[in-house]
């Protein structure tokens, strides 16, 4: 399996633990990439952006046998700073009192929403957050509910979420004023 990854683009070296029913391969040289395989799950965190995560889940999912998946949830997060030409004043926007309170009466200054939404088959949920009006997160999930193995090695379905998640940040960010 090793060497079929790392002709499928993942050059981190793989550190392998296995227990009674889990596979867990974890990049080594300070990399986030974790791998997690269990009789009902696989698991990628932390792969580099320009990896086909399709591509590794389906050669992973071919090793273990599997042919139907029950759930494929794919996500995607950004993280932004605040500053010339991107205001960031959500919290207080949100709770500035009629009496005008000076900025440091503010004692928390996080903010988070989340929408949730779905099509027939895959469920969405869009979150939204800040902390102390300096940096901006934006994170997104989709699930299908059914999906081939045929039909995850395509990458149509992963292409399409990531198309969904750019189109949401962007319509935030402009409904924030940001000039991107």
């Amino acid at each position: 399996m090793r060497s079929q990854l790392a002709a499928a683009g993942l050059r981190e070296r793989l550190e392998a633990e296995i227990y009674d029913f889990e596979l867990e391969l974890r990049g080594t040289d300070k990399s986030n990439l974790l791998i997690r395989l269990d009789s009902f799950r696989l698991e990628i965190l932390g792969a580099r952006p320009d990896l086909l995560l399709h591509n590794l889940a389906a050669i992973i999912l071919t090793e273990a046998g599997a042919f139907r998946l029950n759930t494929v949830e794919v996500g995607f997060t950004a993280w932004l700073k605040a500053g010339q030409g991107r205001p960031l004043n959500l919290v207080a926007q949100a709770f500035t009192p009629a009496w005008g309170a000076a900025e440091a009466e503010f004692l928390d200054r996080r903010f988070a929403m989340t929408w949730d939404w779905a099509t027939p088959t895959t469920g969405y949920t869009f979150h939204a957050s800040s902390a102390e009006d300096e940096e901006l997160m934006l994170n997104f999930k989709a699930r299908e509910g059914y999906m081939t193995l045929t039909e995850l090695q395509t990458g149509l379905w992963i292409q399409e979420q990531r198309q969904r998640f750019e189109q949401a940040a962007r319509l935030f960010l402009n409904l924030l004023g940001w000039t991107l």
